[in-house]
């Protein structure tokens, strides 16, 4: 089964939320986020810095995007991809999260 990517307008401005999960408290650690082009793998100068919050008990890594954002999609809407990255005191994970429509 394949996951139906979310749809968002290009002229919505909110947050994009991305799960994630550790064995440790997460939301102390420093979270930046990349969203892009579907195939495009991030590149160290593109990261911007997240948010923590959580939905329904979940961890989730948030950044805002839309309109007057660093994240400005509206003149390339397409699928794109948000990327999660955690530092760690030994580890630097990247998460992929879940496409993304933008209409």
């Amino acid at each position: 089964m394949t996951a139906v990517p979310e749809r968002i307008p290009r002229e919505s401005k909110e947050y994009l939320a991305v799960a994630v999960e550790g064995d440790q408290s997460l939301t102390d650690l420093p979270v930046q986020m990349q969203v892009l082009p579907y195939g495009v793998r991030p590149a160290e100068d593109g990261w911007a810095d997240a948010d923590w919050d959580t939905d329904d008990g979940q961890t989730i890594a948030k950044i805002l995007i839309g309109p007057g954002t660093t994240f400005d999609l509206t003149a390339a809407p397409g699928t794109y991809i948000p990327w999660v990255r955690v530092t760690a005191s030994q580890e630097t994970p990247v998460i992929e999260g879940q496409p993304v429509d933008i209409t």
